[in-house]
Protein backbone atom coordinates (compact mmCIF):
# COMPACT_ATOMS: atom_id res chain seq x y z
CA UNK A 1 0.00 0.00 0.00
CA UNK A 2 1.57 3.35 -1.08
CA UNK A 3 4.73 1.35 -2.16
CA UNK A 4 4.93 0.09 1.32
CA UNK A 5 5.05 -4.03 1.82
CA UNK A 6 2.66 -5.65 4.13
CA UNK A 7 -0.09 -8.28 4.53
CA UNK A 8 -3.68 -7.87 4.58
CA UNK A 9 -6.40 -10.06 5.85
CA UNK A 10 -10.59 -9.23 5.87
CA UNK A 11 -14.16 -10.58 6.10
CA UNK A 12 -16.01 -10.52 2.76
CA UNK A 13 -19.90 -10.95 2.97
CA UNK A 14 -22.13 -10.86 -0.03
CA UNK A 15 -25.38 -11.96 -1.38
CA UNK A 16 -27.22 -12.83 -4.11
CA UNK A 17 -29.89 -10.40 -5.85
CA UNK A 18 -32.84 -11.19 -7.91
CA UNK A 19 -31.33 -10.17 -10.90
CA UNK A 20 -28.77 -12.93 -10.28
CA UNK A 21 -26.09 -9.85 -9.16
CA UNK A 22 -24.27 -9.88 -6.09
CA UNK A 23 -24.32 -6.91 -3.55
CA UNK A 24 -21.30 -7.01 -1.10
CA UNK A 25 -19.72 -5.65 1.87
CA UNK A 26 -16.62 -6.71 3.81
CA UNK A 27 -13.89 -4.92 6.46
CA UNK A 28 -10.41 -5.68 7.33
CA UNK A 29 -6.43 -4.77 8.35
CA UNK A 30 -3.30 -4.40 6.51
CA UNK A 31 -0.74 -4.24 8.71
CA UNK A 32 2.86 -2.77 7.39
CA UNK A 33 6.65 -4.93 8.10
CA UNK A 34 7.23 -2.26 10.53
CA UNK A 35 3.71 -2.85 11.97
CA UNK A 36 1.79 0.30 11.04
CA UNK A 37 -1.76 -0.37 10.47
CA UNK A 38 -4.51 0.48 8.48
CA UNK A 39 -8.16 -0.56 8.50
CA UNK A 40 -10.72 -0.41 5.32
CA UNK A 41 -14.29 -0.75 4.57
CA UNK A 42 -15.55 -1.49 1.60
CA UNK A 43 -18.49 -1.95 -0.95
CA UNK A 44 -18.82 -3.41 -3.94
CA UNK A 45 -21.37 -5.45 -6.74
CA UNK A 46 -20.50 -8.69 -7.87
CA UNK A 47 -21.39 -11.12 -10.71
CA UNK A 48 -20.72 -14.86 -11.57
CA UNK A 49 -18.36 -15.06 -14.31
CA UNK A 50 -19.23 -19.08 -15.32
CA UNK A 51 -17.64 -22.39 -13.58
CA UNK A 52 -17.91 -20.74 -10.17
CA UNK A 53 -15.85 -17.70 -10.63
CA UNK A 54 -16.97 -14.44 -9.20
CA UNK A 55 -15.69 -11.03 -10.18
CA UNK A 56 -16.71 -7.71 -8.01
CA UNK A 57 -15.97 -4.16 -8.87
CA UNK A 58 -16.38 -1.69 -5.50
CA UNK A 59 -15.11 1.21 -3.19
CA UNK A 60 -12.91 1.22 -0.40
CA UNK A 61 -12.26 3.69 2.80
CA UNK A 62 -9.61 3.93 4.89
CA UNK A 63 -8.31 4.47 8.64
CA UNK A 64 -4.95 4.88 10.16
CA UNK A 65 -2.82 6.47 12.83
CA UNK A 66 0.25 6.03 11.09
CA UNK A 67 1.95 9.08 9.75
CA UNK A 68 3.41 7.29 7.03
CA UNK A 69 0.08 5.73 5.89
CA UNK A 70 -1.86 8.69 6.42
CA UNK A 71 -2.24 9.67 3.22
CA UNK A 72 -5.13 6.97 3.18
CA UNK A 73 -7.33 8.99 4.97
CA UNK A 74 -8.18 11.47 2.68
CA UNK A 75 -8.36 8.77 0.06
CA UNK A 76 -11.26 6.30 -1.20
CA UNK A 77 -10.17 3.14 -3.27
CA UNK A 78 -11.56 1.52 -5.85
CA UNK A 79 -11.16 -2.41 -6.97
CA UNK A 80 -11.30 -5.06 -9.26
CA UNK A 81 -11.47 -8.78 -7.01
CA UNK A 82 -12.16 -11.85 -8.55
CA UNK A 83 -11.86 -15.17 -7.21
CA UNK A 84 -11.52 -18.25 -9.87
CA UNK A 85 -13.33 -21.71 -9.24
CA UNK A 86 -10.49 -22.87 -7.01
CA UNK A 87 -10.40 -20.14 -4.98
CA UNK A 88 -7.62 -18.52 -6.23
CA UNK A 89 -8.15 -14.35 -5.83
CA UNK A 90 -7.04 -11.74 -7.83
CA UNK A 91 -7.33 -7.87 -6.79
CA UNK A 92 -6.00 -4.26 -8.19
CA UNK A 93 -6.68 -1.04 -6.06
CA UNK A 94 -6.70 2.21 -7.41
CA UNK A 95 -6.70 5.61 -5.98
CA UNK A 96 -10.00 7.48 -6.43
CA UNK A 97 -8.76 11.08 -7.51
Amino acid sequence: MLGIEGGNIGTYSSKPRADGTLCGEGHGVLVTQDGDTVTWKGIATGRFTGGGAVAYRGSLSYNTASKKLAKLNSIAGVFEFEVDAEGNTHSKIWEWK
